[in-house]
């Protein structure tokens, strides 16, 4: 397994792990019209909009990509690891990583907004609940996620 800063040969690939993770995962916790939302909130277009702006990895094996996420200041985003893969500490070593690359000299917490399918990961390591929100849908149903957050613990020189 390692672990690779993007480039925009991996674009087709990480597309696919986005695209791939929503559909078989979020489909078991959220009505379509909420699954579709985040289909096009990740569109092509969006994504090639929004990852030269962010810090961004991929988890691959064997050239196989497997895994993606991204830090833009301290916000983890577009973290998705194929289902397969999820439940085996390779999401664990990705999330890890990332917020290795966040600022700690300007920042003093990290903050994401996580799915109900990937509220539990978060939880596990050490993020807690900010705030419940949802969103409502075309067809009256609900998108519903959570903003959440971790103090990021500065050490101290003790010279």
């Amino acid at each position: 397994m390692e672990i690779k800063k993007f480039c925009d040969t991996y674009f087709g690939d990480v597309f696919n792990v986005v695209h791939t993770t929503i559909e078989e995962i979020y489909s078991k916790y959220y009505p379509r019209s909420a699954v579709d939302f985040y289909h096009n909130y990740h569109s092509r277009e969006n994504m090639k909009n929004q990852i030269p702006n962010e810090y961004t990895l991929v988890l691959m094996d064997n050239c196989i990509i497997f895994g993606t996420g991204a830090v833009l200041k301290n916000e983890i985003r577009c973290f998705f690891i194929l289902p397969e893969y999820q439940g085996k500490g390779y999401g664990k070593t990705l999330f890890k990583e990332l917020e290795k690359n966040v600022n700690k000299e300007l920042y003093d917490k990290y903050f994401l907004y996580a799915s109900l399918a990937s509220a539990n990961f978060y939880l596990k390591n050490n993020y807690i609940y900010k705030k419940f929100c949802k969103e409502e849908m075309p067809d009256n149903k609900y998108l519903c996620y959570f903003e959440m957050e971790k103090h990021i613990c500065k050490t101290v020189d003790k010279n």
